[in-house]
């Protein structure tokens, strides 16, 4: 079967298209024949080898953290799935693969897409759903604060917007000019254009912050944070706190340093008495459920920026490193012929 690898850590991304085995599903695992890929952010960290201190990756690895797809095996003890089932899955970021024509998933990790979600869409939910989830778990934010979502029109606002609004919480979002059309149509009051910012119009101003950029904006971001102010980044780094959140199980190794990295967050937050906390998400197929009752009580339907064919893989990973996607980026997994035929 066809699929995306890359061979080695590099800037310079560099992709192989191979043919490997399809593969076989345990007992607990179902096969998926893929339809669409998301194209996340994760992958230009993933490829460059930025995560790599949270996950090691053996080469040649195949690229892909998001698939809609149909079921056409299953594990002999599969409670959840039926062959013919369409379906929707995250697996975990350190077990990447769904740039393929066929992966192979744990059921615990996949969810049925709901009816009137079609696969382009269905592919365009799980990473950036299960990350709005967990963002605003950790937040717990109240009806009626203001928070500032960073690049809010990506692949993850795309989703978080909409569910802060749905909250009850002002949200204004930063973006390129462009953006600021979809920013409204998500419900965003008020957006912020990055090109000519004003931010420090916005001293000490928002309740929560979600930062999406990392490390070069953090700064300013905290001076935009209220006293007792909450901020997540999904970008900047890990700290103490974080290794004690999530499910996933570290080495010793990696705690220690996951301390000594959030020595620097922590220090600054608390010099200001706000929160500083970092999210790296984990795959929930329990939670990708949810969705499905989330969509028929908003009809907020995912923002689709690009379709990429197979052969443009790599194409599609450079436009998301550019970082001025609208909406979510996909990959089409179906060779042509298949998708006419």
């Amino acid at each position: 079967m066809r699929a995306v690898q890359i061979s080695q850590y590099s800037q310079d991304l560099e992709v192989s298209f191979v043919d490997i085995p399809q593969p076989d599903v345990t007992e607990y695992q179902v096969l998926v024949r893929g339809e669409y890929a998301g194209v996340d952010p994760h992958l230009v960290l993933a490829t460059t080898g930025k995560v790599k201190i949270f996950d090691h990756y053996d080469f040649p690895m195949t690229l892909g953290n998001e698939i809609s797809g149909v079921v056409v095996a299953v594990g002999e003890k599969i409670t959840k799935f039926n062959i013919g089932d369409r379906v929707y899955a995250m697996p975990p970021l350190g077990q990447m693969g769904t740039f393929s024509e066929y992966v192979a998933i744990d059921e615990k990790y996949a969810a049925k897409v709901p009816k009137n979600l079609s696969f382009e869409e269905a592919a365009s939910v799980p990473l950036s759903w299960l990350t709005t989830l967990q963002t605003f778990s950790l937040l717990q934010p109240q009806m009626g604060k203001k928070i500032f979502i960073s690049g809010g029109t990506g692949g993850f606002g795309q989703i978080a917007v909409p569910y802060a609004v749905r909250l009850g919480l002002e949200v204004i979002v930063s973006g390129a000019s462009r953006d600021k059309e979809l920013a409204k149509q998500m419900g965003v009051q008020t957006f912020i254009d990055y090109e000519k910012p004003n931010y420090s119009s916005y001293t000490r101003y928002f309740d929560y912050v979600i930062d999406t950029r990392g490390v070069s904006d953090l700064t300013r971001q905290f001076k935009m944070l209220k006293k007792n102010g909450h901020l997540i980044s999904l970008s900047a780094g890990p700290n103490k706190k974080f290794t004690k959140r999530q499910q996933q199980n570290f080495s010793m190794k990696q705690k220690i340093i996951f301390q000594l990295i959030g020595f620097v967050f922590d220090g600054l937050a608390m010099f200001q008495s706000k929160t500083y906390d970092f999210l790296y998400v984990e795959p929930s197929g329990k939670q990708l459920e949810t969705y499905s009752n989330y969509l028929s009580q908003t009809d907020n339907k995912p923002i689709i920026d690009t379709i990429y064919d197979f052969e443009q893989a790599e194409e599609a990973i450079q436009r998301m490193k550019l970082g001025n996607n609208q909406g979510k980026i996909l990959l089409k997994l179906k060779k042509k012929e298949e998708t006419n035929g």
